[in-house]
Protein backbone atom coordinates (compact mmCIF):
# COMPACT_ATOMS: atom_id res chain seq x y z
CA UNK A 1 0.00 0.00 0.00
CA UNK A 2 1.25 3.60 -0.89
CA UNK A 3 1.84 5.44 2.08
CA UNK A 4 3.17 9.27 2.79
CA UNK A 5 4.71 10.16 5.95
CA UNK A 6 2.79 13.25 6.76
CA UNK A 7 2.36 12.46 10.62
CA UNK A 8 1.03 10.18 13.23
CA UNK A 9 -2.59 10.69 12.06
CA UNK A 10 -2.01 9.48 8.82
CA UNK A 11 0.57 6.64 9.74
CA UNK A 12 -2.52 5.46 11.99
CA UNK A 13 -5.08 5.50 9.07
CA UNK A 14 -2.10 3.72 6.97
CA UNK A 15 -2.46 1.38 9.32
CA UNK A 16 -5.98 0.85 10.10
CA UNK A 17 -6.86 0.31 6.63
CA UNK A 18 -4.36 -2.25 5.87
CA UNK A 19 -5.69 -4.07 8.53
CA UNK A 20 -9.26 -3.43 8.51
CA UNK A 21 -9.13 -4.79 4.13
CA UNK A 22 -7.30 -7.79 4.84
CA UNK A 23 -8.58 -8.92 8.05
CA UNK A 24 -12.06 -7.71 8.25
CA UNK A 25 -13.68 -8.96 5.05
CA UNK A 26 -17.15 -9.84 6.66
CA UNK A 27 -19.47 -12.51 5.96
CA UNK A 28 -23.17 -11.12 5.52
CA UNK A 29 -25.93 -13.45 5.80
CA UNK A 30 -29.06 -12.68 4.03
CA UNK A 31 -31.15 -10.73 6.26
CA UNK A 32 -34.36 -11.77 4.23
CA UNK A 33 -35.37 -13.17 0.60
CA UNK A 34 -37.56 -12.75 -1.60
CA UNK A 35 -38.69 -9.88 -3.34
CA UNK A 36 -39.00 -5.97 -1.42
CA UNK A 37 -42.44 -5.76 0.24
CA UNK A 38 -42.83 -2.03 -1.16
CA UNK A 39 -44.10 -1.54 -4.41
CA UNK A 40 -41.37 0.40 -6.51
CA UNK A 41 -41.28 1.71 -9.91
CA UNK A 42 -38.06 -0.63 -11.52
CA UNK A 43 -36.57 -1.21 -14.72
CA UNK A 44 -36.39 -3.80 -17.00
CA UNK A 45 -34.56 -6.41 -15.68
CA UNK A 46 -34.86 -9.15 -18.18
CA UNK A 47 -31.19 -10.34 -19.69
CA UNK A 48 -32.39 -9.56 -22.85
CA UNK A 49 -29.37 -10.44 -25.56
CA UNK A 50 -26.34 -8.84 -24.18
CA UNK A 51 -22.83 -11.03 -25.03
CA UNK A 52 -21.01 -11.52 -22.02
CA UNK A 53 -21.72 -11.88 -18.68
CA UNK A 54 -24.42 -9.54 -16.45
CA UNK A 55 -24.49 -7.45 -13.61
CA UNK A 56 -25.94 -4.65 -11.81
CA UNK A 57 -23.39 -2.28 -9.90
CA UNK A 58 -24.30 0.64 -7.77
CA UNK A 59 -22.13 3.68 -6.20
CA UNK A 60 -23.51 5.31 -3.21
CA UNK A 61 -21.91 8.54 -0.97
CA UNK A 62 -24.39 7.47 2.52
CA UNK A 63 -23.42 10.75 4.14
CA UNK A 64 -22.63 8.46 7.05
CA UNK A 65 -20.82 10.72 9.70
CA UNK A 66 -22.07 14.09 8.89
CA UNK A 67 -25.73 13.03 8.10
CA UNK A 68 -26.01 10.10 10.48
CA UNK A 69 -23.27 10.62 12.91
CA UNK A 70 -22.35 7.20 12.58
CA UNK A 71 -25.79 5.39 13.32
CA UNK A 72 -26.15 2.36 11.42
CA UNK A 73 -30.04 1.92 12.51
CA UNK A 74 -33.42 1.67 10.52
CA UNK A 75 -32.30 3.86 7.51
CA UNK A 76 -29.97 1.31 6.53
CA UNK A 77 -32.69 -1.33 5.90
CA UNK A 78 -34.77 1.74 4.19
CA UNK A 79 -31.90 2.04 1.93
CA UNK A 80 -31.30 -1.94 1.48
CA UNK A 81 -35.45 -2.19 0.76
CA UNK A 82 -34.69 0.66 -2.17
CA UNK A 83 -31.71 -0.89 -3.56
CA UNK A 84 -33.25 -4.62 -3.90
CA UNK A 85 -36.69 -2.76 -4.94
CA UNK A 86 -34.32 -2.18 -8.32
CA UNK A 87 -34.28 -5.90 -9.62
CA UNK A 88 -37.17 -7.18 -8.11
CA UNK A 89 -35.87 -8.35 -4.80
CA UNK A 90 -33.34 -10.47 -6.74
CA UNK A 91 -29.74 -9.48 -5.13
CA UNK A 92 -28.43 -12.08 -7.26
CA UNK A 93 -28.11 -9.86 -10.03
CA UNK A 94 -25.80 -7.46 -8.28
CA UNK A 95 -21.73 -7.69 -9.29
CA UNK A 96 -20.74 -4.88 -6.21
CA UNK A 97 -22.14 -1.76 -4.93
CA UNK A 98 -19.49 0.79 -3.71
CA UNK A 99 -19.90 3.32 -0.57
CA UNK A 100 -18.23 6.06 0.64
CA UNK A 101 -18.37 8.51 3.43
CA UNK A 102 -19.13 5.13 5.46
CA UNK A 103 -18.59 4.41 8.86
CA UNK A 104 -17.83 0.65 9.51
CA UNK A 105 -21.00 -0.35 10.94
CA UNK A 106 -23.06 1.18 8.32
CA UNK A 107 -21.11 -0.86 5.69
CA UNK A 108 -21.60 -4.40 7.61
CA UNK A 109 -25.72 -3.64 8.33
CA UNK A 110 -26.07 -2.60 4.44
CA UNK A 111 -24.09 -5.90 3.67
CA UNK A 112 -26.37 -7.91 6.06
CA UNK A 113 -29.51 -6.51 4.80
CA UNK A 114 -28.92 -7.28 1.23
CA UNK A 115 -27.22 -10.56 1.58
CA UNK A 116 -23.56 -9.59 0.68
CA UNK A 117 -20.21 -9.68 1.87
CA UNK A 118 -18.16 -6.46 2.69
CA UNK A 119 -14.93 -4.87 2.79
CA UNK A 120 -13.57 -1.67 4.16
CA UNK A 121 -10.59 0.60 3.85
CA UNK A 122 -10.06 3.10 7.15
CA UNK A 123 -8.95 6.32 6.00
CA UNK A 124 -7.72 7.21 9.03
CA UNK A 125 -11.10 9.29 10.28
CA UNK A 126 -12.94 8.81 13.03
CA UNK A 127 -16.72 9.00 12.95
CA UNK A 128 -18.68 11.04 15.60
CA UNK A 129 -19.05 7.67 17.73
CA UNK A 130 -15.73 6.77 17.30
CA UNK A 131 -16.08 4.05 14.38
CA UNK A 132 -13.16 3.88 11.90
CA UNK A 133 -14.25 5.87 8.52
CA UNK A 134 -13.86 5.47 4.78
CA UNK A 135 -14.72 3.24 2.35
CA UNK A 136 -16.95 0.02 1.43
CA UNK A 137 -17.17 -2.55 -1.01
CA UNK A 138 -20.33 -4.92 -1.01
CA UNK A 139 -20.22 -7.90 -3.01
CA UNK A 140 -21.19 -11.26 -3.07
CA UNK A 141 -17.67 -13.50 -3.84
CA UNK A 142 -14.67 -12.36 -4.02
CA UNK A 143 -11.21 -14.51 -5.43
CA UNK A 144 -9.56 -11.75 -3.48
CA UNK A 145 -9.49 -8.24 -1.50
CA UNK A 146 -6.78 -6.78 -3.11
CA UNK A 147 -4.24 -4.30 -0.49
CA UNK A 148 -5.61 -1.17 -0.08
CA UNK A 149 -4.49 2.34 -1.01
CA UNK A 150 -4.82 5.78 0.49
CA UNK A 151 -4.37 8.37 -2.51
CA UNK A 152 -2.22 11.10 -3.01
CA UNK A 153 -2.73 14.21 -0.73
CA UNK A 154 -0.42 17.19 -2.22
CA UNK A 155 -0.75 19.70 0.62
CA UNK A 156 -1.98 16.92 3.65
CA UNK A 157 -5.05 18.98 4.39
CA UNK A 158 -8.46 17.89 4.18
CA UNK A 159 -8.36 14.15 4.76
CA UNK A 160 -7.26 11.11 3.75
CA UNK A 161 -8.91 9.79 0.59
CA UNK A 162 -8.66 5.96 0.07
CA UNK A 163 -9.53 3.01 -2.62
CA UNK A 164 -10.55 -0.13 -1.73
CA UNK A 165 -11.09 -3.10 -4.76
CA UNK A 166 -11.51 -6.91 -4.53
CA UNK A 167 -11.41 -9.31 -7.82
CA UNK A 168 -15.11 -10.98 -8.32
CA UNK A 169 -16.74 -12.98 -10.56
CA UNK A 170 -19.84 -12.95 -12.80
CA UNK A 171 -22.72 -15.01 -12.55
CA UNK A 172 -22.32 -18.02 -15.43
CA UNK A 173 -25.26 -20.49 -15.88
CA UNK A 174 -23.69 -23.86 -17.25
CA UNK A 175 -26.39 -24.49 -19.34
CA UNK A 176 -25.85 -21.92 -21.69
CA UNK A 177 -23.28 -21.75 -24.00
CA UNK A 178 -22.36 -18.17 -23.85
CA UNK A 179 -22.69 -17.72 -20.41
CA UNK A 180 -26.13 -16.17 -19.57
CA UNK A 181 -27.63 -14.75 -15.98
CA UNK A 182 -28.00 -17.17 -13.32
CA UNK A 183 -30.16 -16.34 -10.28
CA UNK A 184 -30.46 -19.72 -8.34
CA UNK A 185 -28.03 -18.44 -6.19
CA UNK A 186 -25.68 -21.38 -7.05
CA UNK A 187 -22.72 -19.49 -7.85
CA UNK A 188 -20.33 -17.51 -9.37
CA UNK A 189 -17.75 -18.85 -12.14
CA UNK A 190 -17.88 -15.88 -15.00
CA UNK A 191 -15.01 -13.80 -15.95
CA UNK A 192 -13.14 -12.19 -13.10
CA UNK A 193 -13.91 -8.23 -12.78
CA UNK A 194 -11.54 -6.15 -10.81
CA UNK A 195 -14.45 -4.37 -8.51
CA UNK A 196 -13.21 -1.03 -6.70
CA UNK A 197 -14.91 1.90 -4.63
CA UNK A 198 -13.69 5.19 -4.26
CA UNK A 199 -13.82 8.50 -2.82
CA UNK A 200 -11.78 12.22 -4.26
CA UNK A 201 -10.69 15.16 -2.70
CA UNK A 202 -13.26 17.80 -2.39
CA UNK A 203 -12.37 21.35 -3.21
CA UNK A 204 -12.62 23.34 -6.55
CA UNK A 205 -8.98 24.26 -5.58
CA UNK A 206 -7.91 20.52 -5.65
CA UNK A 207 -8.48 19.76 -9.13
CA UNK A 208 -5.15 19.03 -9.37
CA UNK A 209 -4.55 16.66 -6.77
CA UNK A 210 -7.67 14.92 -8.00
CA UNK A 211 -5.73 14.64 -11.04
CA UNK A 212 -2.81 13.19 -9.06
CA UNK A 213 -5.33 10.50 -7.88
CA UNK A 214 -7.33 9.52 -10.79
CA UNK A 215 -3.91 9.23 -12.62
CA UNK A 216 -2.52 7.42 -9.58
CA UNK A 217 -5.39 4.88 -9.84
CA UNK A 218 -5.05 4.28 -13.72
CA UNK A 219 -1.80 4.47 -14.20
CA UNK A 220 0.47 3.94 -10.97
CA UNK A 221 -1.06 1.81 -8.82
CA UNK A 222 0.64 -1.82 -7.98
CA UNK A 223 -2.08 -3.45 -5.72
CA UNK A 224 0.61 -6.26 -5.10
CA UNK A 225 3.68 -4.15 -5.89
CA UNK A 226 4.42 -5.88 -8.88
CA UNK A 227 0.96 -5.57 -11.49
CA UNK A 228 -1.06 -2.60 -12.62
CA UNK A 229 -4.43 -2.32 -11.24
CA UNK A 230 -6.77 -4.61 -13.80
CA UNK A 231 -4.34 -7.45 -14.04
CA UNK A 232 -6.96 -9.57 -12.78
CA UNK A 233 -9.65 -8.24 -15.29
CA UNK A 234 -11.41 -5.46 -16.21
CA UNK A 235 -11.66 -2.70 -13.74
CA UNK A 236 -15.36 -1.27 -12.68
CA UNK A 237 -14.67 1.88 -10.56
CA UNK A 238 -17.17 3.63 -8.23
CA UNK A 239 -17.16 6.37 -6.61
CA UNK A 240 -17.65 9.96 -5.50
CA UNK A 241 -15.39 11.79 -7.41
CA UNK A 242 -16.41 15.64 -6.51
CA UNK A 243 -15.36 16.90 -10.11
CA UNK A 244 -18.29 16.64 -13.15
CA UNK A 245 -17.97 14.98 -16.36
CA UNK A 246 -16.02 17.63 -18.56
CA UNK A 247 -12.80 18.22 -15.71
CA UNK A 248 -9.59 17.75 -17.21
CA UNK A 249 -8.83 14.94 -14.06
CA UNK A 250 -11.38 12.52 -15.43
CA UNK A 251 -9.56 12.91 -18.99
CA UNK A 252 -7.68 9.43 -17.62
CA UNK A 253 -10.87 7.09 -17.35
CA UNK A 254 -12.94 8.60 -20.28
CA UNK A 255 -10.38 8.00 -22.68
CA UNK A 256 -8.78 5.62 -24.57
CA UNK A 257 -10.98 2.39 -23.70
CA UNK A 258 -12.49 3.67 -20.73
CA UNK A 259 -16.23 4.36 -20.50
CA UNK A 260 -18.64 5.88 -18.03
CA UNK A 261 -22.10 4.80 -17.13
CA UNK A 262 -24.18 7.53 -18.99
CA UNK A 263 -21.61 7.71 -21.56
CA UNK A 264 -19.66 10.67 -23.12
CA UNK A 265 -18.67 13.23 -20.06
CA UNK A 266 -21.39 15.85 -20.49
CA UNK A 267 -20.83 19.80 -20.22
CA UNK A 268 -23.51 21.19 -17.79
CA UNK A 269 -25.64 21.83 -15.75
CA UNK A 270 -27.92 20.14 -16.41
CA UNK A 271 -26.63 16.79 -16.42
CA UNK A 272 -28.53 13.95 -17.61
CA UNK A 273 -28.56 11.89 -14.56
CA UNK A 274 -27.79 14.57 -11.59
CA UNK A 275 -26.41 11.98 -8.44
CA UNK A 276 -25.90 14.97 -6.32
CA UNK A 277 -28.91 17.44 -4.19
CA UNK A 278 -27.86 20.39 -6.40
CA UNK A 279 -28.03 18.97 -9.77
CA UNK A 280 -24.39 18.19 -10.29
CA UNK A 281 -23.28 15.14 -11.91
CA UNK A 282 -20.15 14.20 -9.19
CA UNK A 283 -21.07 10.30 -8.58
CA UNK A 284 -19.36 8.08 -11.54
CA UNK A 285 -19.43 3.87 -12.55
CA UNK A 286 -15.95 3.96 -14.69
CA UNK A 287 -14.68 0.79 -16.28
CA UNK A 288 -11.66 0.26 -18.09
CA UNK A 289 -9.04 -2.58 -19.56
CA UNK A 290 -5.50 -3.27 -18.57
CA UNK A 291 -3.26 -1.30 -21.25
CA UNK A 292 -6.02 -1.95 -23.57
CA UNK A 293 -5.88 -5.74 -23.47
CA UNK A 294 -9.40 -6.67 -22.17
CA UNK A 295 -12.40 -5.47 -23.13
CA UNK A 296 -13.87 -3.05 -20.69
CA UNK A 297 -17.67 -3.95 -20.86
CA UNK A 298 -20.58 -2.09 -21.98
CA UNK A 299 -23.44 -0.20 -19.42
CA UNK A 300 -27.19 -0.31 -20.05
CA UNK A 301 -30.02 0.82 -17.92
CA UNK A 302 -28.33 3.35 -16.11
CA UNK A 303 -30.39 5.09 -13.27
CA UNK A 304 -30.47 7.15 -10.08
CA UNK A 305 -32.53 6.67 -7.19
CA UNK A 306 -33.13 10.05 -4.49
CA UNK A 307 -33.08 9.33 -1.14
CA UNK A 308 -34.01 11.46 1.77
CA UNK A 309 -31.00 9.46 3.86
CA UNK A 310 -27.94 11.44 1.67
CA UNK A 311 -27.25 14.30 -0.17
CA UNK A 312 -26.17 12.06 -3.19
CA UNK A 313 -28.46 9.49 -5.10
CA UNK A 314 -27.67 5.93 -5.69
CA UNK A 315 -26.07 6.11 -9.28
CA UNK A 316 -26.31 2.13 -10.42
CA UNK A 317 -26.02 0.76 -14.47
CA UNK A 318 -25.87 -2.83 -15.87
CA UNK A 319 -22.48 -3.66 -16.97
CA UNK A 320 -21.80 -6.63 -19.65
CA UNK A 321 -18.10 -7.84 -19.89
CA UNK A 322 -17.06 -9.28 -23.01
CA UNK A 323 -16.83 -7.69 -26.48
CA UNK A 324 -20.57 -7.96 -27.35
Amino acid sequence: MTTRRTGLKRRRGAVRAMVTALLCVLVALPARSGAASRAAVVPDTSRGHYAGHVGYVGTFNIYGNIGHRGDAGDWIRDEADTISELTLGDMDRWLFIGLQEVCQAQGERLARELGMRSAFVDTGTDCADGQPYGNALLFHEAVRILPPALLPNTDGRGGERGIICAVVRAPESPESPDGAYRSDGSGRSGPPVTACSTHLSVGRTRDRERQEQTEFIHDDWKPDGTHPLGADGPVVLAGDLNAPPDARELDVWYGGDGSEASGPPESGPPYTRPTYDDGRKIDYLFTWGERGERSAGRWHRTGTRRTVNSDHSFYYSELSTGTG
